[in-house]
């Protein structure tokens, strides 16, 4: 890999995340110029990158753990940018135990505010938003709720989008979010069961 290639993936990951048009899955493959990304102020950037990651699996991971969280130009700030790629590798390796988690901070949340299940995806500022947007909710689990649930489109009906960019960012990040589907539906049929006891009670 060299610098030119590293910078291309990174404009794949870019727009993939930034604009709803583009999905790196449909098309991985971006045009660039080589004379163009050799004037750029920040080719080196890149050029270290590509030095740094031996696998292209690697950097592409390293891109889209700073899209997924939020941090844009974190290629441009190293010492965050390896904090999310941490983050993002540690929630890949125990994917069953954060949504588990997540799961039960919901529940946990719902009950100390006396709420009824209908709160968390159908209320006009549904509560499952109010978690994320608060950081108690981490966005791969958004991403599975979403699977589970398909509750973005209803969202995106009903309120004004102030947190556009975020939706954006669940829907992209979606596809990079894998799991184990037995096991999490397990925790997710026992996750229903406690909102249904929550409406019910």
């Amino acid at each position: 890999m060299d610098g030119f290639k590293a910078y291309k993936y990174y404009i794949a990951v870019k727009l993939h995340f930034t604009t709803n048009s583009f999905d790196v899955f449909v098309n991985p493959n971006v045009k660039g110029s080589r004379d163009v990304f050799e004037s750029r102020n920040d080719r080196r950037i890149f050029e270290n990158l590509a030095r740094r990651f031996d696998k292209d699996f690697d950097l592409i991971q390293f891109y889209v753990a700073n899209f997924a969280y939020g941090h844009d130009a974190t290629v441009y700030s190293l010492g965050e940018s390896d904090r999310n790629l941490t983050l993002w590798q540690k929630r890949k390796q125990s994917i069953t135990q954060v949504f588990q988690a997540d799961c039960n901070t919901i529940i946990l949340h719902m009950e100390k505010s006396k709420l009824k299940s209908v709160d968390l995806f159908e209320a006009k500022i549904p509560e499952l938003l109010k978690l994320y947007l608060g950081g108690h909710i981490s966005i791969e689990s958004m991403c599975i709720l979403e699977k589970l649930y398909g509750y973005l489109d209803s969202w995106k009906a009903n309120t004004n989008l102030l947190w556009e960019q975020e939706y954006r960012r669940i829907c992209k990040c979606g596809p990079f979010v894998k799991y184990d589907a037995t096991k999490i539906d397990l925790i997710n049929s026992n996750f229903k069961s406690e909102l249904e006891e929550l409406q019910n009670g």
